[in-house]
């Protein structure tokens, strides 16, 4: 089995959590090292970011990077990642046809890269396997768009779906919104939840944590990881901080640096919120780490914090759980799937700064309730690993040898 996997702006060489790397670079590496580990061979293509980069890496055996410099180098808007899609689509066509080799499946991540894996497939009859992670109908229905780009981006969805020969969902609720915002054939959709890898998430002494990240003291910590903008609800974790009882002394620890179009104004809301509360010596701003450390940052906390607006899935709260820490996180979306509410964590319905205090004010003050919550959230996370997840996708993409539905419905 040889897979072709499109990546067009998130490197799984990157590290997440600023700019626009984050949960789907972890999916992609994640998910191609599984399955090049169950003896697939998988060559991921993405967009070249430093020119230094060599044009292909092999990471593991059975994994490759090849970095295509279309656009330019760089990190690059929306807008321009979108104008440089043929030039990448025009060069991982030219790749794939001097490869002395055929893909069985070709996997796109994201609405830019299936275009370029659309026009592999037309151009080579490859079967075509397609994880959105966000969809911008989801995203207009929460009040979110990308402007100009909202409606072009409409557009390429839909003609995405109708090529696609199978769409991995990671739940029940990004199904939902593929069949209700786009029409999608619900026997098209296949539910391939993301994984954790048990080698680095998992628990571990929390003392010997906090030691490793440089904070020492009985206090309780809160964490949140991510990027940092107002969709993800940063400012809102740190507010729900300056909300707690004075008398807990809880500090939180931020890892993640800005992001997107507002990721500088809510990094400014943080500070102002710093300043007003006086929390100077309890929040704790961290830039982003490498995925594999970011254990450390979960084991070390008490409570993970996910406050984020909307969520196909929520990586972040799974990984946290898979460390014992049990999650407060957003009543909303794939958040559903992960935290299972008053047995591995909470689900705030009140997505304020005083609904998240109250609901972890509410667990500190009850230790052996945070305790039993640890130890359910470490074993639920089991459910969920990158192994099972990437021997869906195998099997998936060999079963479609034979069937894939060559010709496209919405290719317009």
């Amino acid at each position: 089995m040889r897979l072709a996997i499109v990546s067009y702006h998130a490197s799984p060489l990157s590290v997440p959590g600023s700019g626009s790397d984050g949960g789907m670079n972890v999916y992609v590496r994640s998910m191609a090292s599984h399955a090049a580990r169950q003896g697939a061979e998988c060559d991921i293509f993405t967009r070249r970011i430093d020119p230094g980069e060599p044009e292909t890496r092999l990471v593991e055996p059975g994994l490759r990077v090849h970095s295509i410099p279309a656009a330019g180098y760089g990190r690059v808007s929306a807008g321009d990642s979108y104008a440089g899609i043929k030039d990448f689509a025009d060069q991982l066509v030219e790749k794939v046809g001097e490869a002395p080799y055929t893909y069985d499946a070709v996997h796109a991540n994201y609405w830019l890269s299936g275009i370029a894996a659309h026009t592999l497939k037309h151009d080579f009859g490859i079967p075509m396997v397609t994880t959105f992670h966000t969809l911008e109908r989801a995203k207009q229905a929460f009040g979110r768009s990308q402007g100009e780009l909202s409606a072009l981006r409409i557009h390429q969805e839909q003609r995405i779906l109708g090529c696609s020969d199978a769409v991995l969902v990671s739940g029940p609720d990004e199904a939902d919104w593929l069949t209700r915002y786009y029409g999608a054939d619900t026997t098209q959709l296949v539910e391939v939840p993301p994984g954790i890898d048990r080698a680095f998430f998992a628990p571990g002494d929390k003392r010997i944590a906090r030691a490793a990240i440089g904070l020492f003291g009985a206090f309780p910590l809160i964490i949140y990881a991510g990027r940092i903008q107002s969709l993800k609800g940063t400012s809102l974790a740190v507010e729900a901080i300056a909300k707690l009882d004075p008398d807990l002394r809880a500090h939180i620890v931020v890892v993640g640096g800005p992001s997107g179009e507002d990721g500088q104004a809510e990094l400014a809301r943080i500070n102002t919120l710093i300043a007003r509360h006086g929390l100077e010596d309890r929040v704790h701003l961290v830039p982003p780490q490498p995925h594999e450390l970011l254990s450390t940052y979960y084991r070390a906390a008490d409570i993970a914090i996910v406050p984020s607006e909307s969520e196909s899935f929520g990586l972040v709260a799974l990984e946290a759980s898979a460390c014992g820490t049990p999650v407060v996180a957003s009543d909303v979306g794939g958040l559903r799937s992960v935290v299972r509410s008053g047995i591995t964590g909470l689900l705030v319905s009140e997505r304020t700064a005083d609904g998240f205090a109250a609901a972890i004010g509410g667990l500190l003050r009850s230790p052996v309730r945070l305790r039993r919550m640890a130890q359910q959230a470490a074993a639920a996370a089991d459910l969920f690993t990158w192994n099972q997840s990437a021997s869906k996708l195998l099997g998936l993409a060999g079963s479609m040898e034979s069937t894939a539905r060559l010709q496209c419905v919405h290719c317009a």
